[in-house]
Formats: structure tokens, C-alpha cells, sequence
């Protein structure tokens, strides 16, 4: 079966590299290009947005990227990388229940726009070089911080020393520095143990075309694509098909036929084809050919 170009909504294992899911997914079915809307660590698992081919271009008009995570952190713990992916070590007894309104107030706290510093190992380019190469290296090196927004935050389960909580966050906010603020936050050291991705924008693990099991996916298996509606959040236009030579072409198409000044998807015969901004007072150009 051909998929073409199209959205996927994919569980990763634990263990494998966000690049391990794409290079499965692209060899499996045999599609020329695939792509992702955001890393997991490999120690994590949960949801990831695959692109496939000519759709890989339309990541840039994802304006929801909020990302929600199942968070276990283990108190007590330290290690370099801030989780259970390298080696780690228990400093102090730690009963989580203890600290019960200390946790709670950090994680009210959290909500709304902070600065966060991401961690050293991380995938972060510092002129030209990813920041876990200078980890690795044992070179000092200025970490750029970040402005991230938390949106939410619940917490699930104290259990001996482990929180349990879940979180809702902006593109690019790195769950193991807010597990060692949370330590220095109840002065002692805290890492991931557990990081589970449960949603990406409008997009959550109960959706019912998500495919699970990619470890045992085979080309004989067939999968469900993502509509682009829900993901992307822009007004969309139809066209008949004797206008598809014309945007393959990158042709002007006239203002009259779109409903507001912004950006719109073009659609024709019930698939997306093109994304047309405004380029003046007459006409729309297009932003992005798809077909």
C-alpha cells in the first residue's frame, strides 16, 4: 500500500533514539523522506508526529506544539545526564510523602513563563557543536537559556521516593531540568526515572489512529494516517482539478478566491496540495508547494 505523503502519530520504546523511529517507519514503507516534530530522549517513551515525504514541510505551520509528559522522578538520586540513562548514584534517603507540600508548591509554581536552564547533555548547538559533545569532553561551555511556558501541572502519587506527576509544556522546555529544580527545590537531587510523552498539541495517546508496536511493524501492516486538520489550525480553500498544473507550477492565484488575508491550505480533490499567502492587494503566491 502507498502512503505517500501524510501526518503519523507513533508510540516510541524506551531505548530507541527519536532518528532509530524514523529510520524504521521510512525503511518499513519505503518513503523517500521522513521527519519528526520533536526529539524524545531515548529514555523516554510516548507520542511522537511523523511526516512523511512532501509533508515533512508543513512542520513549520504546527502553531500548537505543547507537549504533555507523565513525569516519574526519583528524589535522593543524581546522575550526569540528569535520568537513568547513565550511570546515577543514591546520596540520601529521600520519603517523598515527607515533602508532600513542599512538591505541591513547586508544582503550582511552575505555571506560567519562566527561564530554564536545559541540561549539558543535550542535543543544543553551541557555535556549530551539540552541548553533550562538551559534556563528553569535559569542556566548559556557557549553556544558552531558554524562555519556556508550563501550562499545567497535576501531581499523581508520592511513593517512597518517587513523584509521580504530569505536566504540559512549550516546544523546547526540557523535563529533566525541571526534576533537578524540583530537587535543589527541597534541597537534595532529583533525575527522571520515568518520562512518558501523552500528548502533542490537540494529539493524545487515546487517539485512535495511533500505531503502537513499531518494534514489530512490518510492511504488511497497515497503518491509519493523521488528518492535517488535526494539526494544522488554518483556513483552507478548494480547488477543482484543472487548477493542480497551475499551483504545481507556483502560479498566482487571485485574492477573490480566499476567505481572509493569511495564510491558507489549498486543497483539491480532498487533498492538500499547496499552503498560499498573501502577495499583494490582488493575488495570493504560494508559501509551500505540496504536490
Amino acid at each position: 500500500m502507498n502512503y505517500n505523503s501524510n501526518f503519523f502519530l507513533i508510540e516510541k520504546p524506551k531505548s530507541w533514539t527519536s532518528q532509530d523511529l524514523c529510520t524504521k517507519f521510512k525503511k518499513t514503507y519505503k518513503f523517500k523522506k521522513v521527519g519528526h516534530s520533536g526529539t524524545l530522549d531515548p529514555n523516554a517513551e510516548g507520542l511522537m508526529l511523523i511526516a512523511t515525504n512532501s509533508f515533512t514541510k508543513l512542520f513549520d505551520y504546527i502553531e500548537n506544539t505543547n507537549k504533555t509528559y507523565n513525569v516519574k522522578a526519583l528524589l535522593g538520586h543524581s546522575s550526569e545526564t540528569l535520568d537513568v540513562d547513565s550511570n546515577f548514584k543514591k546520596i540520601e534517603n529521600i520519603n517523598a510523602l515527607d515533602y508532600k507540600t513542599e512538591i505541591e508548591t513547586f508544582l503550582i509554581n511552575l505555571v506560567g513563563n519562566s527561564i530554564q536552564t536545559p541540561p549539558i547533555y543535550s542535543a543544543i548547538k553551541v557555535q556549530g557543536k551539540r552541548l553533550y559533545k562538551y559534556a563528553r569532553q569535559n569542556v566548559d561551555v556557557e549553556i544558552p537559556k531558554r524562555t519556556i511556558t508550563v501550562f499545567s501541572t497535576n501531581l499523581i502519587s508520592l511513593e517512597n521516593e518517587t513523584v509521580e506527576f504530569s505536566i504540559t509544556v512549550s516546544k523546547g522546555t526540557y523535563i529533566r531540568s525541571i526534576v533537578d529544580d524540583l530537587g535543589k527545590y527541597i534541597n537534595t537531587k532529583a533525575i527522571v526515572k520515568e518520562l512518558i510523552r501523552t500528548g502533542i498539541g490537540n494529539l493524545n495517546s487515546t487517539n485512535k489512529n495511533l500505531i503502537t508496536n513499531v518494534t514489530n511493524l512490518s510492511s504488511e501492516d497497515e497503518i491509519s494516517e493523521i488528518s492535517w486538520s488535526e494539526i494544522l489550525d488554518m483556513p483552507s480553500v478548494v480547488f477543482d482539478v484543472d487548477q493542480e498544473n497551475n499551483i504545481r507550477n507556483g502560479q498566482l492565484l487571485e485574492k477573490k478566491f480566499f476567505k481572509s488575508n493569511s495564510k491558507h491550505i489549498v486543497i483539491i480533490d480532498n487533498q492538500l496540495k499547496a499552503v498560499y499567502e498573501p502577495f499583494n492587494e490582488n493575488y495570493f503566491k504560494p508559501d509551500k508547494v505540496i504536490v
